[in-house]
């Protein structure tokens, strides 16, 4: 089976499955991304074969709210035309892409390739989790815009996948007989040894625990201030407590901008809590590895997250023995059982972020059992090796459905006529 992973980025949350897979006895994986990244492909060597694309340099018309469709759909057609040359040259037996950057809306019907569309979070839904930034008439034309590019991209697809239940119910009924739910898969880093030495290596100096936040970035839809929140109370009773947060002061997925003017989200969360930048540690996003480092930390890890279709710290949190407490919304109670590898609360419930925290600090046995129920259940539903037989079943599932001409109304319709070189 050769399969053509299609993404703009690289790396991206189908690196480790393509890898994964193409260990499998009878499947060949590659990549086709933006061909901005050539260098860094070339530095990291990677296992498969990567492929690159290029966009037309045409103008956007300038409109907000179809940006999303315009950019989605040039870059499609960039995406096909490259793999066009590839299924000439080699041939292509299903496609996997990105649906909501435009990657997968033109492949079936002018390639005629099994397709199976990956979707995080259909729509705008962040945009509108927050009751302090509520969305206004502008964010509800982008999120019409954006939903309609992935419904069109699921339409013309064979199979789409997702990764939880969650992600799954935010499609209209008609689209979901289509989506199959298949998280990505995380692997188990070794025990970091001597944490307080790990501690000193990272800057973290003194004695006391280290309470963590991380995430991309520092905004409303992951509950930032409700970290800041929590701090305060947790450093009135433990004033040696550290508050380790790694992720970038941006906004991107949420409102709040609007709302704030020039001011960030991180410094709108300490205002509001009249806290400085030295009562905590700050570290931008980092690469993958020294991300796991800044985990192993951790005493504890919250995840006050109000909306998203997946949270990948999360998991790389409890693969790394990491405690969670997190909110009882969106994905996570897929993932965690309240009370065994994590702990589950309201979004917004700051003073209880701050108990549950305080308690597992004093328990050290409860965290340590925690630690272990956390990584025995990436182990056992969330690990990579699982995940790439989830997802090969989804593109077999994809090749059958198109063989049959499943859900294909325009089979054998089209003959494409591609233009001159």
């Amino acid at each position: 089976m050769n399969v053509v992973f299609v993404h703009p980025s690289y790396p991206n949350q189908f690196t480790g499955i393509a890898n994964a897979l193409s260990r499998k006895r009878g499947w060949e994986c590659a990549f086709l991304v933006d061909r901005a990244f050539t260098g860094q492909i070339r530095r990291d060597k990677p296992p498969v074969a990567y492929y690159g694309y290029g966009e037309e340099a045409s103008p956007l018309s300038g409109t907000y709210y179809t940006r999303c469709i315009e950019e989605g759909a040039r870059r499609g057609k960039a995406i096909v035309e490259a793999l066009a040359h590839i299924h000439a040259s080699t041939g292509i037996d299903a496609v996997v892409g990105h649906a909501s950057f435009g990657a997968t809306l033109f492949v079936r019907e002018i390639l005629a390739i099994p397709v199976v569309s990956y979707v995080e979070l259909p729509g705008y839904h962040p945009a509108f989790c927050r009751d302090e930034f509520p969305g206004r008439y502008p964010q509800s034309l982008m999120d019409v815009a954006l939903r309609s590019l992935i419904h069109s991209s699921v339409i013309h697809s064979d199979l789409c996948v997702v990764p939880s239940a969650y992600a799954r119910d935010l499609f209209p009924p008609e689209l979901r007989s289509k989506v199959r739910v298949r998280m990505e898969g995380f692997a188990l880093p070794p025990p970091a040894g001597d944490r307080e030495a790990l501690r000193r290596e990272l800057g973290i100096t003194g004695d006391g625990p280290v309470i963590g936040f991380a995430g991309r970035t520092l905004e409303a839809v992951r509950g930032f201030d409700v970290f800041v929140r929590a701090a305060g109370r947790i450093r009135a009773v433990r004033p040696d407590a550290h508050f380790l947060v790694v992720g970038d002061e941006a906004s991107i997925y949420g409102n709040e901008a609007s709302y704030l003017g020039d001011s960030s989200f991180k410094r709108h969360a300490l205002r509001q809590e009249g806290m400085a930048d030295e009562e905590f540690i700050f570290r931008p996003f980092v690469p993958y590895d020294q991300f796991v480092r800044y985990l192993q930390a951790m005493d504890v890890i919250l995840f006050p997250l109000f909306e998203g279709a997946a949270n990948w710290g999360l998991f790389e949190a409890m693969a790394a023995g990491v405690p969670v407490i997190a909110s009882r919304r969106c994905f996570i109670p897929e993932v965690i059982e309240d009370g065994c590898d994590g702990i589950l609360l309201d979004a917004a419930d700051a003073d209880g972020f701050a108990a549950a925290s305080l308690a597992l600090l004093e328990d050290s046995t409860r965290a340590e059992a925690m630690r272990r129920a956390g990584r025995q259940k990436i182990a056992r539903s969330f690990s990579m090796e699982r995940a790439a037989s989830g997802y090969a079943a989804i593109i077999r599932e994809a090749v059958r459905r198109h063989g049959s001409g499943a859900r294909n109304p325009c089979r054998g319709r089209q003959r494409v006529i591609w233009p001159a070189a």
